[in-house]
């Protein structure tokens, strides 16, 4: 059984560069039965677009069989596709350039939203100046491992001023991990 408490301050987590920073996470999981908190992996990503590391938290649902190699590895791709598939949903990119990250339904969702936000940017081009312009900018990524070979992640992404969340689900085929299911907000 799992129980939220309240956490403090995790400290010690170090960027790519070396320096370390201090990550607040308002609640921490931990399992009542030993008295330990699960595991989780912090660190940041550095990101070709973005002036500064991007921090990332992924928490996981058990104990052994995922290291943070591997957290980092999803939290990087994770944000890959998420600003990827932002990309395509506003225009800006083909939908070819996500068939062998996304399943085939996940790639139709996105076409068929990117068609439905076009008709909608027609009718009012405010929108398409403040949307279809800009980069979409990462901010943050949070995650959790539901098993091995399952995970969920959340992308904080800014495009201008605005704040928008790109909600991944990614699950182990074979020996890659492929997005079964992307929402674009």
């Amino acid at each position: 059984m799992l129980l939220l408490r309240y956490a403090a301050t995790m400290s010690g987590v170090r960027s790519n560069e070396g320096e370390e920073r201090a990550m607040t996470y308002p609640y921490q999981f931990f399992h009542s039965g030993q008295g330990r908190p699960l595991p989780s992996d912090d660190g940041f990503i550095n990101v070709e677009l973005s002036h500064k590391p991007v921090p990332y938290h992924i928490a996981r649902c058990f104990s052994g069989e995922v290291d943070s190699e591997q957290s980092q590895s999803l939290a990087m791709s994770s944000c890959r596709i998420s600003c990827m598939a932002t990309d395509v949903v506003r225009g800006r990119l083909p939908s070819s350039m996500l068939h062998r990250t996304l399943s085939g339904a996940c790639v139709r969702k996105l076409e068929t939203m990117a068609m439905l936000l076009e008709k909608h940017m027609e009718s009012y081009p405010d929108v398409r100046e403040r949307f279809a312009t800009l980069p979409a900018m990462p901010q943050t990524i949070n995650g959790v491992f539901v098993s091995p070979n399952h995970v969920e992640m959340a992308v904080h992404l800014t495009i201008g001023a605005e704040n928008h969340w790109t909600n991944l689900v990614l699950r182990r085929v074979g020996n890659r991990w492929v997005c079964v299911l992307a929402d674009v907000g």
